[in-house]
């Protein structure tokens, strides 16, 4: 994100952040005390493009990003490519935070806000820390709960405290700091729309093959081809799904590739589009998760997509991002790239 950019959300932001502490100020009636309307980090929003770190401590570990060459990654990830947007708007409203309203000094009050140490058992907060290149710290916070709406504006606002000081407070703003690591991943790990899709063959290791195809680009519905005698499809429905399986595929969990999937237990999904595109997924279930890893190839190296983009290149982008990792995905996304016949047709009724 820009300077001018960050210039543009902070003005907006600080007549935000205003609007509330005037509104506090005046429907609580109470008389202004020390800290009250500063801003939290002062000179943060002049080097929020400084921020080169941020580690996020939560009570069942912790989350750390860094800024290098290949942009923002997560650590516990093997450097996989985080979420930019949700990091940069995490620092800008770390930047603008501005303390409203003191709360309480007292230790036994502090889960009621959730904002005890993250290391004290049963506790729900968040450490934020922000570091330059350097290494120097440039922000530090415990963040708790949130408070949707404040007086006077829809910014809302979130309690916090200081490490180290016993003093809470109400604070206007507050950035979204989710504790699953996955918000902080680039989730979306493929999209090849359902439209484009030709063909998909699924392997099984125990050597059953389901087919779905369609003869034109203009087909609407997929046809799962060799169905058993006396069956039928379930729904029409349920074989669409499996040709739109790789339509915005996203990710639970990643990490780099360390080992090969077992054959005997690996399931094999073949999709081919009109365009000559072809993209192998390798499915394996691992302690109750599903698994998968991609690879990509082209029939014609001069085809190009309907928008005029080689195919090729599309090849070569789906290879540099997904390959070498290995993708969790959701139970549902697992299921449409791994079908077997069973999941897809009945008995015909008698007479049909």
């Amino acid at each position: 994100m820009s300077p001018k950019t960050f210039i543009a959300l902070s003005v907006a932001t600080a007549i935000a952040v205003a609007a509330a502490a005037f509104a506090v100020t005046r429907d609580r009636g109470f008389t202004p005390v020390a800290g009250a309307g500063e801003i939290v980090f002062p000179g943060l929003i002049d080097r929020v493009n400084d921020v080169a770190s941020m580690v996020v401590e939560l009570p069942g570990g912790r989350i750390a990003i860094e800024h290098g060459k290949n942009g923002w990654t997560v650590k516990e990830n093997d450097d996989y490519q985080a979420r930019a947007v949700k990091v940069r708007q995490v620092i800008l409203a770390l930047a603008q935070l501005k303390l409203l309203e003191p709360k309480t000094r007292s230790k036994d009050k502090f889960s009621k806000l959730e904002l005890q140490d993250t290391d004290v058992k049963g506790a729900s907060s968040k450490r934020v820390k922000l570091f330059d290149g350097t290494g120097k710290p440039m922000a530090d916070v415990i963040l708790g709960r949130r408070r949707q709406t404040l007086p006077g504006t829809t910014l809302g606002g979130v309690y916090l405290r200081r490490p180290g000081d016993d003093q809470t407070w109400l604070a206007a703003g507050g950035p979204d700091v989710t504790d699953e690591r996955r918000d902080w991943l680039e989730r979306k790990i493929i999209d090849i729309d359902g439209t484009r899709v030709k063909k998909v063959v699924i392997r099984h290791p125990d050597g059953e093959t389901v087919t779905i195809s369609r003869p034109t680009p203009e087909t609407k519905d997929f046809v799962l081809e060799n169905i058993p005698a006396g069956k039928k499809p379930i729904s029409q429905p349920g074989v669409d799904d499996v040709g739109e399986a790789l339509g915005n595929l996203l990710l639970d969990d990643v990490r780099k590739s360390a080992d090969s999937f077992d054959a005997q237990a690996t399931v094999t999904a073949g999709i081919a589009t009109f365009d000559g595109l072809t993209v192998q997924v390798l499915v394996s279930k691992r302690d109750g998760k599903h698994w998968i890893r991609l690879d990509a190839s082209v029939a014609d190296a001069e085809a190009k997509t309907k928008d005029g983009k080689p195919v090729a290149d599309e090849a070569k982008e789906i290879i540099a991002r997904a390959g070498g990792w290995t993708y969790q995905i959701s139970d549902y996304a697992a299921a449409n790239l791994s079908k077997r016949y069973q999941n897809l047709v009945e008995d015909k009724k008698s007479g049909s």
